[in-house]
């Protein structure tokens, strides 16, 4: 049987419309916040029971149509050789940015970064993957992930999340490097994603946050050719791949042509247009976060007016904008879930 979700991502016909959401598991839930008061982030992100847990607790709570492994796009970097870091958020509640005692500034930094190999250096990703597929028992598919090669880069090169000046500048200040920093960050996603797929992970979504910071000249040059051998690599898996981005809906097209099967849209754009435009490729979107910490019942009428703009035509998956925020009531999460579900064309 083949799950909806991995269906949809094929823009094969579905039973109903397939729901999840980036940060699905995170600090809105009790029940996360629960683990979260005994382990710091990254402790958690390092337990595979742990990982398994809160990766398998909005499966359980709300129904989602996928589960998407609990790690983050930095977890990789001290095995890259870099020291790395969470600060404490406000009186204690939750994790401040990241932080990376010794950024990249130079091509010399560059050159010292190490490829990680994750079957010695992130066993704990690959063990919690199995966890998470023993758990789901088949309920629902795994989504492995990785973060893209300049949303990774921005925070190695700025050292945490203060902005992207100092890497944009390296773009055209030392081109060469730039290059050779996005071929290592480029070759540590796919060996991070090949792995996840190795241990179990049945998608991929590739996280390139901040590629809405690019100038299209520059993303022809420093990011396209990677993200294209991501997908590449990706597709010689034979698992569906997922594009997410922010500020990017001006490239629509020329990012449907890099290869990806699913392209993940924000709430810039309105979901029929992106549908519209690129309709050779799967559309996952693109409700603002936002809606869900205002009144449920408009959270819900937002839903169902985004699903009958989405249009019946096979291809497509409720998802956020960007991320689950804190705050976020996880009643109107519960009724925005059942309400997609519900939904239908007959």
């Amino acid at each position: 049987m083949t799950h909806r979700f991995i269906a949809a991502c094929r823009r094969e016909p579905v039973d109903r419309i397939p729901v999840w959401m980036m940060r699905q598991a995170g600090r809105y839930q009790p029940s996360y916040r629960a683990v979260r008061a005994n382990v710091s982030f990254l402790e958690l992100c390092r337990s595979p029971e742990l990982i398994a847990q809160v990766t398998l607790a909005p499966i359980d709570e709300f129904g989602f149509d996928a589960a998407i492994l609990f790690s983050d796009i930095l977890v990789h970097l001290p095995a890259m050789g870099l020291d790395l870091s969470f600060e404490k958020g406000e009186k204690g509640k939750g994790d401040g940015g990241p932080k990376i005692a010794n950024p990249v500034r130079t091509r010399a930094d560059v050159d010292a970064l190490k490829i990680p190999d994750p079957q010695k250096d992130l066993p704990y990703v690959l063990d919690g993957v199995r966890a998470i597929r023993k758990g789901l028992a088949g309920r629902v598919p795994l989504i492995g992930f990785v973060g893209g090669p300049f949303t990774v880069a921005s925070y190695v090169v700025e050292g945490g999340s203060q902005g992207f000046t100092r890497l944009k500048t390296m773009l055209w200040a030392d081109p060469k490097a730039a290059h050779a920093l996005f071929e290592k960050l480029t070759q540590a996603a796919i060996v991070q994603i090949q792995a996840q797929i190795a241990a179990g992970a049945e998608a991929a979504q590739i996280f390139e946050s901040w590629l809405g910071e690019l100038a299209r000249e520059d993303l022809e040059e420093f990011a396209f050719p990677h993200l294209a051998r991501i997908a590449e690599a990706v597709k010689k898996t034979g698992v569906p791949s997922i594009f997410f981005s922010t500020g990017t809906t001006s490239h629509l097209e020329r990012i449907a042509k890099l290869g990806y099967d699913v392209i993940s849209v924000d709430w810039r754009i309105p979901i029929e247009d992106a549908r519209a435009r690129v309709p050779g490729v799967a559309i996952q979107g693109n409700y603002d976060s936002t809606l869900l910490l205002g009144p449920k019942d408009n959270a819900v009428a937002r839903a169902q007016a985004m699903l009958r703009a989405a249009g019946p035509r096979p291809g497509y998956i409720f998802n956020l904008g960007h991320g689950i925020q804190v705050g976020t009531p996880t009643e109107t999460v519960k009724a925005v879930v059942d309400a997609v579900h519900a939904f239908t064309w007959k």
